[in-house]
């Protein structure tokens, strides 16, 4: 009868069952015979009962393997790199993956970060009265515009609804770009005289501006106040920040940023939405 010494540093070298291999790599058998299949990790085949056995050497090949595909790369890309044995192919399918990795990482960051934004918009919403402005210190918001191409008649989100479209086609095309949270502008001149039309569609980002797609605010002073279903007729509101800016004798420097967080109806048609308003400001006083 052929036992395992009749093998000798072979056997000696692959000395763990299909099962010990599994349980000490955290997988299963299925796995490992699938990997085996593809000629990717070669266990040694006893000649006598046909068994599967593995080398203690070889758990560091099921990890770079587990890595590579935990980085996207096919098990046909792992089955080249194993075989070709080249140093130049595993730098080069290597160097490949990371870039891939890096790039969803910056999109998985920017959808991160459009939630820090929104969320620490509404934590701040309860500290302060539903349309009465206040004075606040913003941090680094970076914005990204479209503009409106015909602002004659753009006093509602109906009027421009082909104008949020593009804006939001660009920030879908572009995975740097980000669409929430979003919002419109309407200039300080207007805003002065009632005139409540919208200049841009606008969305806002704690990542760095790029100074291309996205900019930075133009100050970090600035006026703000809550809006939201519960509160009178925004005109009000408008009228309160124009004149909260004139009373405490403010030079507003940017467009009034009017910013939907949230925009909600249920079925009954009720409808509830928060609203984030501010303008940069400087002071007059010399």
């Amino acid at each position: 009868m052929t036992t395992f010494k009749d093998f000798g540093d072979t056997a000696n070298e692959y000395s763990l069952s299909v099962k010990q291999f599994a349980k000490l790599c955290g997988t299963t058998r299925d796995t490992l015979r699938y990997y085996y299949e593809q000629e990717i990790i070669t266990p040694w085949v006893h000649p006598g009962n046909g068994y599967h056995y593995y080398s203690p050497a070889q758990i560091s090949s099921f990890f770079f393997i587990s890595t590579m595909r935990q980085a996207g790369c096919s098990i046909g890309e792992i089955r080249d790199i194993i075989h070709s044995r080249s140093k130049d192919g595993i730098i080069k399918t290597v160097g490949a993956k990371i870039s891939d990795m890096q790039r969803e990482l910056y999109r998985i960051n920017i959808k991160i970060s459009a939630l820090h934004l929104g969320m620490w918009i509404l934590g701040k919403y309860e500290g302060h009265k539903v349309g009465v402005p206040f004075m606040d210190t913003l941090p680094d918001i970076s914005v990204m515009k479209t503009p409106i191409k015909d602002n004659r008649t753009a006093y509602h989100v109906s009027d421009i609804a082909s104008d949020i479209s593009l804006h939001l086609a660009k920030a879908s095309e572009d995975e740097t770009l980000f669409s929430f949270p979003s919002g419109v502008t309407i200039s300080y001149e207007n805003l002065v005289n009632q005139h409540y039309i919208y200049s841009d569609v606008i969305s806002l980002s704690f990542l760095p501006a790029d100074n291309v797609s996205t900019f930075p605010l133009p100050g970090k002073m600035a006026v703000l106040c809550y809006h939201d279903h519960n509160a009178p007729n925004i005109d009000k509101t408008y009228k309160k920040i124009v004149s909260y800016i004139k009373k405490n004798r403010l030079k507003a420097c940017s467009e009034l940023y009017s910013i939907s967080l949230i925009n909600l109806y249920d079925k009954e048609s009720s409808h509830a939405y928060y609203k984030y308003l501010f303008i940069c400001v400087e002071s007059t006083d010399s």
